[in-house]
């Protein structure tokens, strides 16, 4: 992938390099008084809710019946988190502020480049459904919007999630590329999860799908994707050619999950699963440094690009 962009010529330029360090001297010289803070807040705040649930707790062991105190606890143990994320929320507005600022500069090698945080993506309006990778509902973190030699795009930080409670069960994290292909496909073509063989059965059971199922030929492809298209007789020679050979590529880059790709039309939807954060920042008690946190921001999004545009060049 390295071979595909420069990383070096992608790195910013002088002025937005200025500006980053600038960016990053101010937020180390405050850490130090917004982590003393939240210390504070933690101490008084959360150490006065664990005193306060104690004493609500040992109130409904010996006062209420015993089989309320289970609910008892369960209320102070979700009331507990609401109280965690009140008192550290100063120190991660502080640290998103910091975001804001830094992440246009870090990626200023992308034109036009925009950046959002925990906003949905517009094309999720139009993303294939279920088919694609099963969602009850989604979660974004760091949106990056821009065009880069051509190639117009829009990149969110992402995770499916199906159930709720101890059904809960997420279906896919990591990042989803949407861009738009010079080269349109004459209809809608998934390259989705190969399902087990309970899920295809529930899936057959409840109707199964009212699209064509297409091979690549690759037995190892055809083990971890399943090809369903609305046209088969577009889809097969592509399947069969380029976009089993780039998932197979991809396959050694990206370990975490399956690749899965969506084209419809001239859309493409790229998902590259991920376990880590992409663009996360240390704790804030933690100073940043450019080559140890920035530098691999840029390589990830870097490789990320060479990895959206190897998707687009598939006919």
């Amino acid at each position: 992938m390295n071979a595909i962009v420069d990383e070096a010529a992608l790195m910013p330029k002088d002025a937005a390099l200025a500006d980053l360090h600038a960016a990053v001297a101010t937020y180390n010289a405050s850490r130090g008084r917004v982590t003393g803070d939240m210390y504070v807040r933690v101490v008084l705040i959360f150490g006065g809710y664990l005193v306060f649930a104690a004493f609500v707790a040992y109130i409904a062991w010996v006062e209420i019946a015993t089989d309320v105190v289970g609910i008892v606890l369960g209320l102070l143990f979700v009331g507990g988190g609401f109280v965690w994320r009140f008192a550290i929320a100063p120190a991660k507005q502080f640290q998103q502020s910091l975001r804001d600022r830094m992440l246009p500069l870090v990626f200023g090698f992308v034109d036009e480049v925009k950046y959002g945080h925990g906003e949905e993506p517009h094309f999720m309006r139009t993303m294939p459904g279920k088919e694609l990778v099963q969602r009850d509902r989604n979660e974004h973190g760091d949106l990056i919007a821009g065009r880069h030699e051509g190639l117009t795009f829009v990149l969110a930080e992402s995770e499916f999630i199906t159930g709720s409670g101890k059904s809960r069960h997420t279906t896919f994290k990591g990042v989803i590329f949407h861009f738009l292909r010079e080269q349109e496909f004459p209809g809608l073509l998934l390259a989705a999860r190969r399902p087990n063989a309970v899920h295809r059965f529930m899936r057959d059971l409840f109707g199964g799908s009212s699209l064509a199922l297409v091979t690549s030929g690759n037995v190892e492809v055809d083990s971890s994707h399943e090809f369903r298209t609305n046209r088969p007789d577009a889809a097969t020679p592509i399947v069969q050619g380029a976009l089993a050979k780039a998932l197979d590529y991809l396959a050694t880059e990206w370990r975490d999950d399956v690749v899965r790709i969506a084209l419809n039309g001239r859309d493409c939807y790229l998902l590259v699963p991920a376990r880590k954060d992409f663009f996360e920042l240390p704790p804030v008690d933690t100073p940043i440094d450019f080559d140890r946190h920035l530098r691999p921001m840029i390589r990830d999004l870097v490789m990320l690009l060479a990895t959206a545009k190897l998707v687009s060049r598939i006919s």
